[in-house]
């Protein structure tokens, strides 16, 4: 690009209001035309027309574009998607997400469908629905395929914020049909009863004295992992008997937000006792046994749990499944789901009663033996009055008199 330099043929140009020019690149056997124009204090150029009438033609569609001050939108339409992604990558993802290494895979796989030269504004609902029914055919479950198609979308809303687009093209699909629908099947409760519960936790104490704290933390309490592990004793009020959790690892809740979690008596006496123990009696509530250092998300915790739940004679579960098994051991005793609800941290209790409220169907049972027993037959049938005679001969005399 080179600056147009406002001499006299420039202002001769614009007094005629011509805004661009033709010229002829070619030759007699092989025509080639061009198109020069000014664009904002630069001059510009498109080649390779093969006819005249469709470089006047372009050349019309310009003028129109800058007459109507909407060809700056243009050009900003023609960045790449590869590019816009780049950017939400780095400014949004990277700084705000925790889950902004997950977001770097999956934009590779974005990446090689749609290519590094599609312009933001060929990402059309067809090709969106093509990206989609080519994640099926590569055997994605549903819920893998909507998170691809979730960056996507903020993404493309990303691009609109920018001023990319007028208008992302996810807007152009009916309410509920852009994502796959994804199955919620009701599942049994990691642990039935808090008999279950007990053991499982006595048998990590008897097997992994180190860690029966951090497991009985999660259940007690259904934090989530990496809330355990980013805890601080200057968050822990044992007297007042509530936690407050400020952070997963490092970086914020999956919230965004911090919340306050009541703690129970035993879960106190627990806290007490594993503060007293801790040989590093650093800041840290649930530092590694062995380093002192943050707890990391290897397999070391997997290990333990299914070797203490095979221990105590309970179905295999994740670390995260204590979490579920808080839920549903707390609305199994009568808990309400807003407790449980703001326990958790989730914006709405349906969420919480759909995700984590699992019921044990022997718990429904006993349910209903106690708030439908209405005594019907416990004593046997009753045995039917008898009649007297006076009573018997004083009906007749009204059924002759009828």
């Amino acid at each position: 690009m080179i600056e147009c330099s406002p001499n006299k043929q420039t202002r001769r140009r614009a007094g005629r209001r011509d805004f661009g020019t033709i010229k002829a690149d070619g030759n007699p056997t092989n025509p080639r035309f061009s198109v020069r124009w000014c664009e904002g204090g630069r001059q510009r150029r498109k080649r390779g027309f093969e006819r005249r009438v469709e470089a006047e033609a372009f050349l019309a569609r310009i003028r129109t574009a800058l007459s109507d001050g909407v060809l700056d939108a243009h050009r900003r339409g023609e960045v790449m998607l590869a590019t816009v992604a780049d950017e939400w990558l780095c400014t949004h993802s990277a700084v705000k997400l925790r889950s902004h290494e997950d977001n770097l895979e999956r934009w590779k796989r974005l990446g090689e469908f749609f290519g590094e030269t599609l312009a933001i504004s060929d990402v059309t609902p067809s090709r969106i629905l093509e990206l989609r029914s080519h994640l099926r055919t590569e055997g994605l479950a549903p819920a893998t395929v909507n998170r691809y198609l979730a960056l996507l979308r903020s993404v493309l809303n990303y691009a609109v914020t920018a001023g990319y687009l007028q208008a992302s093209p996810i807007r152009r699909f009916a309410r509920g049909s852009f994502l796959l629908a994804e199955p919620h099947p009701k599942r049994t409760p990691p642990l039935t009863s808090n008999a279950e519960a007990a053991r499982l936790l006595e048998g990590i104490r008897d097997g992994w004295r180190d860690w029966f704290g951090f497991f009985a933390f999660l259940l007690l309490t259904g934090a989530r992992r990496g809330e355990a592990a980013g805890l601080r004793w200057e968050d822990v009020e044992l007297t007042r008997r509530l936690v407050t959790l400020r952070r997963s690892y490092e970086a914020l809740p999956k919230s965004g937000r911090a919340r306050t979690v009541p703690i129970s008596a035993e879960l106190a006496s627990i806290l007490t006792e594993h503060r007293a123990r801790d040989p590093w009696a650093g800041e840290l509530v649930f530092p590694d046994p062995q380093t002192g250092e943050m707890l990391s998300p290897d397999a070391r915790l997997a290990r333990i749990l299914d070797a203490a739940c095979k221990a105590a004679g309970v179905p295999r579960m994740r670390v995260h499944d204590l979490r579920h098994a808080h839920a549903s051991l707390w609305l199994m005793a009568g808990g309400s789901l807003a407790d449980v609800q703001r326990n958790l941290g989730h914006s709405t209790p349906m969420l919480t009663s759909e995700t984590y409220g699992h019921i044990a169907e022997d718990h429904r049972i006993r349910e209903v033996d106690q708030r439908l027993a209405l005594g019907i037959g416990r004593a046997g049938p009753k045995a039917v009055p008898a009649i007297s005679q006076d009573a018997a001969a004083a009906s007749e005399t009204l059924a002759e008199g009828a």
